[in-house]
């Protein structure tokens, strides 16, 4: 079966959308890369609660992106670190205004010092984030 011209030109235009669309979906990430690669498993084996101390931790990880004060004056470091990308969808035109889309992962440490600059405890976290924007 003869395939038309238009037919032709038609599907050429859409592997070209395609093709930039897909060119296009670059990544962003913010915040703290050093925990960008972290887990819970790598991280109990970095820190070690009672024995790591501040200076090691800020080796390991840089300065913190806050610090805060709990309620016994302990401090707190949180390093924050975002990662996503845009959906190839989010690229097309006129297709944008219904499937505008953000997909990626949040990773937060937490760790809590004794008043002696030594690791009391920490928590990690990593989660999927998604955004949907659209009418």
């Amino acid at each position: 079966m003869k395939k038309s011209k238009g037919f032709i030109v038609l599907s050429l235009m859409l592997a070209m959308v395609f093709v930039v669309a897909t060119s296009l979906s670059g990544c962003a990430s913010a915040g703290n890369e050093s925990i960008s690669n972290q887990s819970n498993q790598k991280l109990s084996q970095k820190i070690i609660p009672g024995q790591t101390t501040e200076s090691q931790i800020k080796q390991m990880f840089g300065d913190p992106e806050k610090t805060t004060f709990n309620g016994k004056g302990e401090l707190m470091w949180t390093y924050i670190y975002k990662h996503g990308h845009r959906t190839v969808g989010s690229y097309i035109p006129v297709v944008d205004w219904f499937v505008d889309q953000y997909k990626g992962h949040d990773k937060t440490l937490v760790v809590l010092f004794h008043k002696d600059k030594i690791v009391k405890n920490y928590s990690f976290s990593s989660s999927a984030i998604a955004a949907h924007v659209g009418l």
